[in-house]
């Protein structure tokens, strides 16, 4: 199963993250070296849309444009942290929405900065049984648990998801998991305060000693090299964490930058797409092999070999 369509939808609003340093009380100094270091200038706002609606729209603009893309899908995976009702799942009713039949495979799962990774591992599991065209919508509308959130964290997490299109093929997806609860809640966000917490110090520690090991492990026991792969999708978590990853590992993309989120902010689940979204000309390269890795919220972490071959891979703004 290969990634054929990827896109991005992003609210067309944006707050300035030199601002909102200032607004709370840090120096032009202070606020530019807080910049320089996450490598985050804007993060993208699409307050008061919550997710459900922001959904709805970024698909209907893909129908839109070209209904085909979404026509035929036998299954629809959402991957998100902001739902914004229990009951109806949006998987459910996207299937309803865009008239796809009623043996649709249809899940919400709730998951971060890891779970565009689950979604793949759950289209492949689907591919098993027989379903050709895989859907998944990954990503959140971050300001709902971040407006009151401290300074530190909110300046990293913008709104918007990644819509992605799996066809059945002859190359499989290979995945990897891993989980070790967040007992401690260095990430955490209760239902009943909506509010973010984060301990970036110890977010950062836990990124630098897990994910290098696991693309390490992952290559040597495939019996391959890193090299070998076309592109190296990391969750953009912030320029610190991307290119401490890249440092250690040695490898730098060249189809583009290895951080690219700098004007939307970290997206969780649809992070990876979104950085994916940003390769200009990525239409015209035919098959690509990508390494997508996610780690974070669970603590979780994990990765993903997979064909890309993408017929359109657009960004998008509703």
């Amino acid at each position: 199963m290969k990634l054929t369509n990827n896109f991005l939808i992003l609210p067309n609003s944006s707050l300035d993250v030199r601002q909102l340093l200032l607004d709370a009380a840090r120096s032009s100094d202070e606020a530019a070296k807080t910049i320089a270091s996450t490598g985050i200038s804007y993060i993208r706002y699409a307050y008061p849309k919550q997710l459900s609606e922001f959904v709805f729209a970024g698909l209907s603009s893909i129908h839109e444009r070209n209904y085909k893309i979404i026509e035929g899908t036998d299954a629809v995976v959402v991957v998100s942290q902001s739902y914004d009702q229990r009951i109806p799942s949006i998987s459910t009713r996207i299937q309803s929405i865009f008239n796809l039949r009623q043996d649709t495979f249809c899940i919400d799962l709730m998951d971060g900065c890891s779970g565009y990774i689950k979604a793949l591992s759950v289209a492949s599991m689907l591919e098993l049984r027989g379903f050709k065209k895989v859907l998944i919508v990954a990503g959140d509308i971050n300001s709902v648990m971040t407006t009151d959130a401290d300074i530190g964290t909110k300046i990293l997490f913008g709104d918007g998801i990644s819509v992605s299109i799996l066809e059945a093929d002859s190359s499989p997806i290979d995945t990897r998991l891993y989980n070790d609860g967040d007992v401690k809640n260095v990430i955490s966000c209760s239902f009943a305060e909506s509010t973010m917490n984060m301990n970036g110090f110890e977010v950062f520690r836990f990124t630098r000693n897990v994910v290098p090991s696991l693309i390490n492990s992952y290559i040597d026991a495939c019996g391959t090299t890193l090299q070998s792969y076309d592109l190296l999708a990391l969750h953009q978590a912030s320029k610190l964490v991307v290119s401490s990853i890249c440092t250690t590992l040695k490898y730098k993309n060249t189809l583009g930058d290895d951080f690219s989120c700098g004007d939307i902010g970290n997206l969780g689940a649809g992070s990876i797409g979104g950085w994916l979204a940003k390769i200009n000309g990525l239409e015209n390269k035919g098959e690509l092999k990508m390494l997508a890795v996610g780690f974070g919220a669970g603590l979780s972490w994990g990765l993903a070999s997979l064909v890309v071959d993408v017929q359109n891979n657009e960004v998008l703004y509703v």
